[in-house]
């Protein structure tokens, strides 16, 4: 997917989480952002979730997360009754640093019945890490920690396979403040903290998704051939494919609906669709497009370029110094949307035709003097 499109995909996306997370603060909702992490070194693979070569980074943090929070497990459901977890919305991110390799997790909204008072809040949290921590550990993954010593660490002293934030601690009736991360970064951040992680820069000197492909452009064209990024930006590419960048479970989605949350519901394509108010101005046929246009180099932008300055009229120019003929070998397209056939693709239409049409009596005639042939030479 182009950055263009990603933009604007992810636009809708973080535009969808806030109104949500708004209007259920709004009403009352208790809301917090989580984070499940791995612990990751540089010669761990980021691997790929396709069935025959299911393995890697981005198998174990999945198998993880289904293992902790899997809604067909006893342990799950155990875990929604005691706190009165209503769902979550999922968003996966992923970045890249030479030092320590590729550090995938998720970013969680989870949505309870009310706001969590400080004790329950932090039950919560240490449960929710117990259960990560067991999961990852069954999936085969390294550790991850419970706890932490280190003076100052923004965990708090409760390790860093997850995180977890309360966003609205205040009364029902008051609006949620969202704090997480760093520190205050106001309500209208959440969206964009779940929804846009391939525009984030990531911590330390490592590279999110688009850092890391302007990274493996510029190798390229520095040395010619692929390097170090290159490849690191093909294995991502393939080990991505399958993933879902962002999740909502049911019962979440149901009661955004139920309580009447507004949510742009188009797809992927819809919110990408350029298409809607252009109008057609010519038709290439296929043999036109890859034996004329295709193979020869520049050509694809320089008949976009025509199309966006100079409309119908720039087209024909260019198609024309090429050497193609307008109305033959690309056909213009009429106020309707309609093909124009011209005069000489008429006749030649009505030829083929007829040919096609003699060609099929042929056949038909030799056939039925075959079968009388062979009808007499049984009865002689």
């Amino acid at each position: 997917m182009c950055a263009f499109c990603m933009a604007r995909i992810l636009a809708v996306r973080a535009a969808n989480v806030q109104a949500a997370a708004d209007g259920l603060a709004a009403r009352g909702y208790g809301l917090h952002l989580g984070t499940s992490t791995l612990r990751h070194f540089p010669r761990q693979r980021y691997g790929t979730l396709r069935k025959n070569d299911r393995g890697g980074l981005v198998a174990l943090l999945h198998d993880a997360w289904k293992g902790a929070y899997g809604s067909s497990g006893r342990q799950w459901r155990r875990f929604r009754d005691t706190y009165d977890v209503i769902g979550y919305e999922r968003s996966y991110e992923d970045t890249f640093g030479f030092d320590s390799g590729f550090h995938l997790h998720f970013h969680t909204l989870w949505v309870t019945a009310t706001p969590l008072n400080d004790a329950t809040q932090l039950a919560f949290a240490r449960e929710m890490a117990r259960m990560w921590a067991d999961a990852v550990r069954a999936a085969d993954g390294y550790d991850v920690s419970l706890a932490c010593d280190r003076p100052g660490c923004p965990c708090g002293g409760e390790g860093h396979g997850t995180d977890l934030r309360a966003l609205n601690k205040d009364e029902a009736s008051k609006a949620a403040r969202y704090l997480y991360k760093d520190g205050d970064k106001g309500v209208a951040k959440i969206g964009l903290e779940l929804s846009g992680s391939h525009f984030k820069e990531g911590r330390k000197g490592r590279l999110g998704p688009l850092q890391l492909g302007d990274a493996a452009a510029a190798e390229l064209a520095e040395l010619g051939k692929p390097g170090p990024y290159v490849e690191r930006f093909r294995e991502r590419e393939r080990g991505v494919h399958g993933v879902r960048k962002q999740y909502r479970t049911q019962n979440l989605n149901k009661l955004i609906i139920e309580l009447g949350i507004p949510q742009d519901t188009r797809t992927e394509s819809e919110i990408t669709d350029d298409t809607q108010g252009l109008e057609p101005i010519a038709m290439i046929p296929a043999a036109t497009w890859y034996r004329d246009i295709v193979r020869h180099k520049g050509r694809r932008l320089d008949l976009i370029r025509a199309t966006e300055e100079g409309g119908v009229g720039a087209v024909r120019l260019l198609i024309e110094s090429w050497g193609l003929r307008w109305g033959w070998d690309v056909r213009p397209v009429t106020a309707d949307g309609d093909v124009e056939i011209t005069e000489p693709d008429l006749t030649t239409f009505v030829k083929r035709n007829a040919a096609s049409e003699a060609l099929a009596g042929w056949v038909t005639a030799q056939t039925e003097r075959d079968g009388a042939l062979f009808s007499s030479t049984l009865v002689g």
